[in-house]
């Protein structure tokens, strides 16, 4: 993504005053403007769009119950995505889910036909997010918030509460570690 991430995102500092305030027409304002891209980090996260809808609604929950701990309106925004972050965490975390995947009989198909690339296409993207998961969270946070949701450096760093360098770190591991497991698996 070229776009800077934090630019198309900037909520109006009176709408943070009014929902501090309990405005309900101030939060409904705020949450029409960041589900989309806070839902998107969910999703990324888990893969589920139920658990993301569940996700996104925890953490609005969290930010319009704190949002009176929150001294610089300008740190909106970047706040709301770490708390997105974290909830996300914690979620996959209570899931304990490490139950094996099966692939149904009837979803096994001979690669063959004009339908070759698309399968393949489709089965690189299925092994990019299972690659994605098995990432430790530190890792696949800075790879979503900057490959993907196209946030800068900086912006992951205010995000995440670390330094630009150690968010450019962090996506250099990630990067290797999915790099690693795509071409083990023969995927790239």
């Amino acid at each position: 993504m070229d776009h800077e991430a934090g630019k198309d995102k900037l909520i109006p500092f009176e709408l943070i005053d009014r929902s501090r305030e309990g405005d309900q027409d101030a939060m409904e304002s705020v949450y029409e403007q960041l589900k989309g891209k806070l839902f998107g980090v969910a999703y990324w996260y888990t893969q589920n769009r139920a658990a993301a809808e569940d996700i996104l609604q925890d953490a609005f929950i969290k930010i319009f119950t704190n949002l009176d701990r929150l001294d610089d309106n300008q740190a909106f925004v970047s706040w709301c995505y770490r708390i997105v972050v974290n909830t996300s965490i914690s979620y996959l975390r209570k899931a304990k889910r490490h139950t094996q995947k099966s692939v149904p009989l009837n979803s096994v198909k001979d690669f063959v036909g004009e339908n070759k690339s698309e399968e393949h296409e489709d089965m690189k993207k299925k092994t990019l997010k299972e690659a994605l998961k098995e990432l430790p969270p530190g890792l696949r946070s800075v790879f979503i918030l900057h490959d993907i949701q196209g946030f800068k450096h900086r912006e992951v760093g205010e995000i995440l509460k670390c330094s630009e360098g150690t968010s450019k770190s962090q996506l250099f591991k990630a990067r290797e570690k999915l790099r690693k497991r795509l071409l083990a698996q023969q995927v790239i």
